[in-house]
């Protein structure tokens, strides 16, 4: 069985403001050799799969520095927990984002975006029944489009590397392998 490293040490190497880099030292129970890693320490992420009530799943196209283009993918944003539970700070980024509100909410799940160096989680959240409540409201280092798409063509939109941003494609599948976007669900 496979047991947690003990910690031996841990200090900050490095505030970006938006993330910071920690090397930690922990020992292998396996071995006993002490190794250093380094982990970035960032904000939980909150995730909406948002649905109209017309069936039409409410995306995001926004320029992402990292890869240099436009990726589509679920509304979404960092939430430092400052005031607000996971679902509210899913609700205020949807709407930031898309202007879209309202609706039934229920949490999908909570997933490890990448444990190996991430030391956050991502809380992915379903809205259905969504209507346009407002205008959006992008951050000054943001350039959203608004895309509505049938729930009915997101597969093809996958297969065909259309919306690839991993984490989006996890909240989408956990959508639909719970059957949430399926004719006649919410």
């Amino acid at each position: 069985m496979v047991a947690d490293w003990p910690l031996l040490a841990s200090a900050q190497v490095f505030d970006a403001g938006l993330f910071r880099v920690v090397r930690d030292s922990a020992r292998s129970p396996r071995t006993g050799a002490a190794r250093d890693f380094h982990v970035l320490r960032i904000a939980d992420f909150v995730l909406t799969v948002a649905l109209t009530s017309d069936r039409r799943l409410v995306l995001v196209r926004q320029y992402r520095h990292g890869s240099r283009a436009a990726s589509l993918e679920v509304p979404g944003g960092l939430h430092d927990g400052a005031g607000e539970t996971p679902q509210q700070g899913a609700a205020r980024e949807l709407l930031e984002e898309t202007g879209y509100g309202g609706g039934s909410w229920r949490l999908l799940g909570a997933l490890r975006p990448q444990p190996a160096m991430l030391d956050n989680r991502a809380w992915i959240f379903l809205a259905g029944g969504l209507e346009r409540a407002a205008e959006p409201r992008q951050d000054a280092g943001e350039d959203i489009e608004v895309v509505l798409l049938p729930a009915a063509d997101l597969v093809a939109n996958i297969a065909a590397g259309r919306i690839d941003n991993a984490i989006s494609v996890a909240a989408l599948a956990m959508a639909q392998m719970g059957g949430h976007l399926e004719e006649n669900r919410s």
